[in-house]
Formats: structure tokens, C-alpha cells, sequence
């Protein structure tokens, strides 16, 4: 989680809103040191300039290719909120709206949503969640039906559409 001017956000919302915006181009790696950042414990800003600039940073002081991997960190996995695209509400499976309007304005099971169970995976990174973060599992029409995962860190509630959980496997895209 990042504070920019008071504002907690994200890592998926701050790299999107980087990427939507034409005078910040997003360059590779910026991912990759937004969980650098978030790591270090340094996580607070003034400003979006002020972020901008530490991933700037970053990006000029980058080594050689061989050793390019180990200075940007392990980056987020590929089907976390950082690497897919958020998902606006009304575009996901016609048969999901009407569920998902019901977890996001109420956040129980019921009204086509099942089985609201605890989740290992943190959908922000791909990675195995960490110990200030919660996630929990909601089944969406059912145990063969798609997943919206509820994931909660300090006070900050986001939710995340997958659209498939076969073999165990989501694409985690941040509902907005």
C-alpha cells in the first residue's frame, strides 16, 4: 500500500493510473519498483511527482542485463492486478453483475454468491499475501463459476474479478 497527499492506494491502482496518464509514460519495470517501494517500508509520498520521480530513479541507475533481474526484485505475477488491466463492474459475465453488485455493497454471501472462504494469494502481486493483508474467496454462481476476491489491507477494501479458476489459476482484475 502507497500514500500519495494522504491517500492510500494500491499498487494496481497507482500503476494504472500512471499508465492512463500521457504525461507520466510508464516504462518498463515500473511494477517491478512500485514492490520494491512498497517493501522498503518507504511507502509514503507527497505527491505523485514525488513517486514519479523515485521510480525514475530507479529506472537510471538500472545494471546491465545480467544483473537487471536481481536489482528490480521479483516482480508481480503475470495474471496479479499489476499486470492485468482493472475491470469496470458492468463489463464482466452478464450472469456475474448482479452478484457482484451484491458482495461489493454488502460483502456477505447470498444473491448468487457462495462459499466466502479465506485465499492465500494476494491478487495485488500474484504472491503468497502478506501478514497485514486479508483475502477472502467468494464464489460467484456457484463452485463452477467465476471468483471475486476480497482483499483488505489496514483499512482499504478492494475487490478482484476471475473471470476463470481453472486448475487453480485466476486472473485477478481490480473491480473499479
Amino acid at each position: 500500500m502507497l500514500t500519495i497527499a494522504g491517500v492510500k492506494y494500491t499498487l494496481s491502482e497507482v500503476f494504472h493510473s500512471i499508465k492512463a496518464n500521457p504525461a507520466t509514460p510508464c516504462k518498463k519495470g515500473y511494477a517491478n519498483y512500485l514492490m520494491k517501494i512498497n517493501g522498503s517500508g518507504a511507502t509514503t509520498f507527497l505527491t505523485n511527482a514525488e513517486l514519479i520521480e523515485k521510480l525514475e530513479n530507479y529506472v537510471e541507475n538500472e545494471p546491465e542485463a545480467s544483473k537487471l533481474a536481481i536489482y528490480r526484485g521479483t516482480g508481480p505475477g503475470a495474471n496479479s492486478a499489476l499486470s492485468l488491466d482493472p475491470i469496470k463492474r458492468d463489463k464482466v459475465k452478464a450472469d456475474d453483475v448482479a452478484a457482484i453488485a451484491h458482495i461489493l455493497t454488502t460483502g456477505t454471501i447470498g444473491n448468487g454468491i457462495t462459499n466466502k472462504s479465506t485465499h492465500a494469494t494476494d491478487p495485488e502481486t500474484g504472491s503468497a499475501k502478506g501478514g497485514s493483508v486479508t483475502v477472502a474467496e467468494f464464489y460467484v454462481n456457484g463452485a463452477g463459476g467465476r471468483r471475486v476476491t476480497k482483499r483488505t489491507e489496514g483499512t482499504k477494501t478492494t475487490y478482484y474479478y476471475s473471470a476463470t479458476h481453472a486448475f487453480n489459476t485466476y486472473k485477478y482484475q481490480r473491480l473499479i
